[in-house]
């Protein structure tokens, strides 16, 4: 029984082990980032929610893709705000002084990106820059220009869903932005390895314990 159980742990930790040491992936190419999604992924421009223009929302709620995956936004202080833009909307910081925060509730998400960039109070782009810091520990700045296509940041995580993602700005009078927002669970033979992972190693510990 000691022998099987050292062999399945042994098997496990092999697989398991192009995983667990890889880097998280950051992506800084909209089309790059989209290219490397699984099927399956989830995009959201927000052109389905209401524009909160005169009075912040509470948060901005994203459900899709296959497996479901669910996130809510805030900016904890003072609300949102949602503004149309050319094809699609942003979800932004009421006021300026606030963060985006990106809550991932469903627990299955490994990538996350999108488009984020400034603005002053009457929707007119400026430059700047963006901090984008996921639950990983990763984090990268985005730059923030007045014309041009609009930043882009996205990652891919290890080995462990991401929990939280929370979008900074530089702060003064300019206003956070973010849509083209996509998300995704990886493929389910990768997915099922990384829980076999952990559940090794969630054994590995236990067995060490006991010894």
């Amino acid at each position: 029984m000691k022998f099987k159980f050292l062999t399945f742990l042994s098997a496990v930790l092999c697989m398991a082990a192009p995983f667990s040491h890889a880097a998280t992936t950051i992506y800084t190419d909209r089309t790059d980032f989209e290219a490397s999604l699984p099927t399956g992924n989830f995009f959201n421009n927000f052109s389905g929610v209401p524009d909160a223009t005169n009075s912040p929302v509470a948060s901005v709620n994203g459900s899709g893709g296959t497996p479901a995956i669910t996130y809510t936004i805030t900016a904890p202080t003072f609300g949102l705000g949602v503004f149309p833009d050319a094809g699609f909307k942003a979800v932004g910081n009421w006021q300026s002084s606030d963060n985006l925060v990106v809550d991932f509730t469903s627990g299955n998400v490994f990538s996350a990106g999108g488009s984020v960039w400034l603005t002053d109070i009457n929707g007119s782009r400026q430059a700047g820059s963006v901090t984008m810091n996921f639950s990983d520990g990763s984090s990268a700045v985005v730059p923030s220009t007045t014309t041009g296509v609009y930043g882009y940041l996205g990652i891919t995580a290890d080995s462990a869903p991401l929990t939280q993602m929370t979008i900074v700005g530089t702060g003064g009078s300019t206003y956070l932005n973010l849509s083209n927002f996509s998300t995704a669970v990886p493929e389910p033979s990768t997915y099922a390895l990384l829980l076999l992972a952990g559940a090794g190693y969630v054994l590995w510990r236990r067995r060490k314990v006991t010894l």
